[in-house]
């Protein structure tokens, strides 16, 4: 077999090429969205949405209403909570977090064992099926990434400023806490969307390494950007071929990818700095 005809065999397969488009448009938002969640320093609030959005999935499951509603509601509404405990209690942020997503979680899962599938729904909703998106799944794909390149197209110069400097950009007049909370509105779209890709487990991974192994790269904030969709499209197309070729679990073969991605950022950035204070 040639190298063309291993490249296109996944493609005669109608669920293959879901997989391969809906992986390729959850890379370009984890790139847009994750490099403003690592920015902020919101991975935590990324995990408390994911593992909040569980709740949200089978509450909507047992109602009988889309999956992605219930996920939405259930995750931004989370980490709408975290915010408005962090200035009305004494509580610090991260305590809120844990107590709120895990509390969430816990009730997905007494939820969810009301059902008599219930080890096979919490298998596929922890870690995903990538090979199962359907078309309507494809659709809440492709919404939420026209969705999240309008708006960071359209507050783009708004968003950075607020991410490396909110005091600053409060000073000046901007609505940081509306910015902040279209922010937290794309984290929770991104993951929810993603979830039947990688599962709760793993969503927070694909959001957060492939812009973090960027930052080692580069400091540009519009070549931060590329790079780690670049990095999460190349993570996830070999992924997928990976996991069709040699029968490992897709969204786990993804997320090892981009771990390695990460150690080889990791020990580019040393090398450069080794190399720099050599010469200087």
């Amino acid at each position: 077999m040639s190298i063309l005809e291993l490249v296109r065999e996944p493609f005669e397969f109608g669920f293959m090429t879901r997989a391969f488009l809906g992986v390729s448009l959850i890379a370009i938002l984890s790139g847009l969205v994750g490099t403003f969640i690592m920015l902020k320093g919101l991975a935590f609030i990324g995990d408390a949405i994911a593992h909040a959005s569980f709740g949200g999935i089978v509450l909507a499951l047992l109602l009988g209403v889309p999956l992605h509603i219930g996920a939405f509601v259930f995750g931004f509404g989370t980490a709408l909570l975290v915010n408005s405990m962090g200035r009305r209690t004494p509580l610090r942020s991260d305590t809120s977090l844990a107590i709120l997503f895990t509390g969430a979680f816990a009730l997905g899962v007494l939820g969810l064992a009301t059902r008599p599938t219930f080890a096979g729904d919490l298998s596929a909703l922890l870690v995903g099926s990538v090979l199962a998106i359907r078309p309507l799944e494809m659709y809440w794909i492709i919404f939420a990434a026209i969705v999240t390149i309008v708006i960071i197209g359209f507050f783009y110069e708004q968003l950075v400023f607020v991410s490396f400097d909110p005091a600053g950009a409060e000073a000046v007049g901007f609505p940081v806490t509306l910015l902040q909370t279209v922010l937290l509105a794309l984290v929770a779209l991104a993951v929810v969307v993603s979830l039947q890709a990688v599962g709760v487990i793993l969503v927070v991974s694909l959001l957060i390494t492939p812009a973090a192994t960027a930052s080692l790269l580069t400091k540009r904030m519009k070549t931060l950007i590329l790079l780690s969709i670049g990095l999460g499209l190349s993570a996830t197309w070999l992924g997928l071929y990976i996991s069709y070729y040699i029968a490992t679990p897709p969204g786990a073969t993804v997320v090892t990818i981009v771990t390695i991605q990460f150690v080889i950022g990791l020990l580019i950035h040393k090398m450069r700095h080794k190399t720099v204070a050599y010469y200087t």
